[in-house]
């Protein structure tokens, strides 16, 4: 098993996280897993990842995550 830091951002945040009151939380995935499998254990719509960052970097679904990663998810911001 790996385990990789969360933090979403903005509506992502109340919607989907685990822990309420964390800020940030840690998960336990399968080696080799992916940004996507994160996605799917937190239930989020992939659509809804508007910005991916790993590391801060900028990441896409397809990336593979590591032991120790730090992943941010911010979805579509708007404003008016």
């Amino acid at each position: 098993m790996i385990r990789v830091s969360i933090r979403l951002a903005g509506l992502l945040r109340n919607a989907y996280k685990k822990s309420p009151s964390a800020e940030g939380e840690e998960v336990d995935l399968p080696p080799k897993a992916r940004v996507v499998d994160l996605l799917d254990h937190y239930l989020i719509p992939h659509e809804k990842a508007h910005l991916i960052v790993v590391n801060r970097r900028r990441a896409t679904l397809a990336t593979i995550l590591s032991h120790g990663d730090e992943v941010r998810i911010l979805p579509l911001a708007g404003g008016g």
